[in-house]
Order: structure tokens, then C-alpha cells, then sequence
């Protein structure tokens, strides 16, 4: 029990009954400022072993031709607590021609310490070769999306600014549902950022991007829109592609009308696929 009366006696008591508070407000504040460093350190570390593990795969479009070319940074950094994934990556494969090859999520599950998971998409037409090393890792033996021409759309713009608002616009008429782990259905939401821009004035794919349709910041389907040359004089046409990137059962729609749909793909997983997960362990 305090004694207010000597405390009012006393003026070094009275200095400290004033003090005290305005201490363990600063004590706080530093204990949250050494956790928040601490955090960022481990975020820090987990971004570094997931560069590192990617960077192990070589990633060859079809037999006998150059490896793909890996983009050192990720994509996005991502989360989901739905399916308990604490911090999670996406990378991108592209050809010389600067066109996507695949591309992989890869995460930690949360209730582990070490089990990291690569779970691989097919961005091509065309087979893959996928080592880890001398050993196969993931073989798919046919493309991973189909492009179709685009109906009901406007013509591509003349410049690259435009384009991008006719992709975004493009892209709101698709939707995205998620039957989640087969019990429930999540409408996926657009991220207007493309994941990815690419092409060039010379070759024929002028203009293209990846939209990624995501559960919360996860990106679980996927949406290729490329502005390409026509044969009959030149002029440029979208083509598009829908790709998933996850294991659960997946629709899409275009302003309301289903038009693509995949099964629930469970473990284990078929390495011969477009689409694989896949534990990751380090490279002997």
C-alpha cells in the first residue's frame, strides 16, 4: 500500500510515483520494437531461403532448347491463414523472349518449423524438363494453358499505358470461384497489379500480363492476356489463357458464363503434370 500522504511529503517519492508510469510506457515500446525487428530479421531469412531453393531448379522449355531464365525477385509475397501458410513467395520463369515458363508459390505451413512446399504451374504450351540438380523434379509432358482468341473485346490500344487499362478492364469480367479443400466455395478476388508484364514491338506477342485472381493476398487462379499479331495484315488481337495455381477444384467465369474448370488434384501428386506440389528438401 502507498502512503499518499508521505508521498506528498517527500518530493524524490512524488518524482518517482511520476516517473514510474512514463518508464514502463518506454519499457513496452522497446520490448515491441526489438520483437518487430526480430520479426522482420526472420522475414528477412525466410526470403533468402526461398530465393535459394528456387534457384536450384534449371527449368527447360523442351528438350534440347536453353533454359529458362529465372527472375531473381518474387513476383509477391503473400499469405494465407485460412490454410495456415504464414509467409509465402511466387517466382517466375521466362524465355529469351522475356514470356512466361512457369511459375511456382512457395511457402512454409504454418503448424511446422521446416516443411516448405513448391507447388509448380506450366505458363507454356509446350513440355517441360525441370531438374534439381542431376535428379527430375517435375516433368510435365504437355502444356499448362491454352490460348484462346478473346471474344467481345475491344482492339488492343496503340500504346503500352492503354493496354494496361484494357487488361484490367478485361480482367474484371472473369471471375474465379475456390472449392475449398472440397467443402467450401471462395469467390477469389482480382488483383488489378499484374504479377507479371512482358512483350515487345518486334516480336509477336506485342503486350502481355498475368492477373492473378487471389484468397486474401494467395493467388489461387491465374489469367494470361497477350496482345498478339494477327496473320492478316498485322493487327493486334487479345488471346488469353486461364491456368490454376492450386491443388483445389477451380472454375472461371467470364461475365457470368463458366468457361474453364479443373478438378481437386490431391497428394501425391503426379510429377508428369502441368500442375505439381511438391515438398522441398535442400539440394546434398
Amino acid at each position: 500500500m502507498i502512503d499518499v500522504r508521505a508521498s506528498r511529503l517527500d518530493p524524490p517519492h512524488r518524482s518517482l510515483w511520476r516517473v514510474a508510469p512514463f518508464a514502463l510506457a518506454l519499457g513496452v515500446i522497446a520490448a515491441a520494437r526489438v520483437e518487430a525487428e526480430e520479426t522482420a530479421e526472420a522475414a528477412g531469412k525466410r526470403l533468402d531461403f526461398m530465393k535459394r531453393s528456387v534457384g536450384e531448379y534449371v527449368v527447360t522449355p523442351a528438350e534440347g532448347e536453353k533454359p529458362a531464365d529465372l527472375i531473381a525477385e518474387p513476383l509477391l509475397r503473400w499469405n494465407n491463414p485460412v490454410s495456415n501458410v504464414p509467409d509465402g513467395t511466387i517466382f517466375l520463369w521466362k524465355d529469351a523472349r522475356s514470356q512466361p515458363v512457369a511459375i511456382v508459390q512457395v511457402f512454409i505451413l504454418g503448424n511446422t518449423k521446416d516443411l516448405w512446399l513448391h507447388e509448380f504451374q506450366s505458363l507454356t504450351t509446350s513440355p517441360l524438363s525441370v531438374k534439381q540438380g542431376t535428379a527430375t523434379t517435375w516433368n510435365p509432358r504437355r502444356g499448362g494453358i491454352t490460348y484462346k482468341p478473346l471474344a467481345d473485346a475491344p482492339a488492343p490500344a496503340e500504346t503500352k499505358t492503354a493496354r494496361l487499362t484494357q487488361m484490367r478492364q478485361i480482367a474484371k469480367r472473369f471471375q474465379f470461384q475456390d472449392d475449398f479443400e472440397g467443402k467450401s466455395r471462395w469467390e477469389l478476388r482480382l488483383m488489378t497489379t499484374p504479377l507479371y508484364r512482358y512483350g515487345s514491338d518486334e516480336g509477336d506477342v506485342v503486350d502481355g500480363a498475368i492477373f492473378a485472381y487471389a484468397h486474401g493476398t494467395d493467388p489461387e487462379g491465374l489469367l494470361l492476356l497477350e496482345a498478339r499479331r494477327s496473320d492478316k495484315g498485322g493487327a493486334l488481337e487479345w488471346h488469353h489463357a486461364l491456368a490454376p495455381m492450386t491443388g483445389y477444384a477451380l472454375t472461371a467465369k467470364d461475365r457470368d458464363q463458366e468457361v474453364w474448370s479443373i478438378g481437386w488434384r490431391q497428394p501425391p501428386y503426379d510429377l508428369n503434370e502441368p500442375f505439381a506440389c511438391i515438398e522441398y528438401h535442400p539440394r546434398p
